[in-house]
């Protein structure tokens, strides 16, 4: 029900999406969708938090993956998982960066409260691979609550691309966002 429920909200939008297209889909009645979910807000929270719970959960094993490894093959590990989510979960990341939700918070009171939840957990994981970074002495003290936001950023736009049907979110971007952070723009 819930990939049902994310196809159709990422497809229609969230305020066109129907109860009756997401059973459909799911193969099921309306009814049986009710005796889950209260409502459509019930059920794009439970959308939104089961993929936010899937994008920690991948985020958390990439950070200890490399806890022993240097800052630039941690934050190209960081990346390469973060590119392969979106590439693989795109219905959720465009719910997400559609900003509708959040212009109808009246419609979805709980799920409008998800993606704060999201991008704070991007950001934290982001914010301790830096704060590494520091104590190895690849990044300095100066800027570091900047280069978080700068950090986030890269992976923002390289996202935005994607979602805008120019290029396709690719692992192999992962090198170029790590090397124009670390390194500066002027690196090939």
């Amino acid at each position: 029900m819930l990939v049902a429920a994310e196809e159709v909200f990422a497809e229609s939008g969230l305020s066109k999406a129907h109860v009756d297209e997401i059973a459909r889909r799911a193969g099921v009645s309306v009814g049986s969708l009710y005796n889950y979910y209260s409502d459509r807000d019930g059920l794009l929270a439970a959308v939104l938090a089961m993929r936010t719970d899937e994008l920690e959960a991948e985020l958390e094993l990439s950070t200890g993956r490399t806890e022993n490894m240097p800052i630039r093959a941690a934050l190209l590990d960081l990346v390469r998982t973060y590119f392969r989510f979106v590439a693989r979960r795109r219905t959720f990341v465009r719910i997400l960066f559609e900003g509708e939700l959040l212009q109808l918070k009246e419609s979805y009171p709980t799920a409008s409260a998800l993606p704060p939840r999201c991008w704070a957990g991007l950001k934290q994981v982001v914010a301790d691979l830096l704060a590494r970074g520091i104590r190895e002495g690849v990044l300095p003290e100066a800027h570091a609550e900047l280069d978080v936001w700068l950090f986030a950023g890269l992976l923002r736009g390289v996202v935005i691309r994607d979602l805008r049907g120019l290029t396709p979110c690719r692992e192999e971007d992962a090198e170029r966002v790590v090397a124009v952070f670390l390194d500066g723009a002027s690196t090939r």
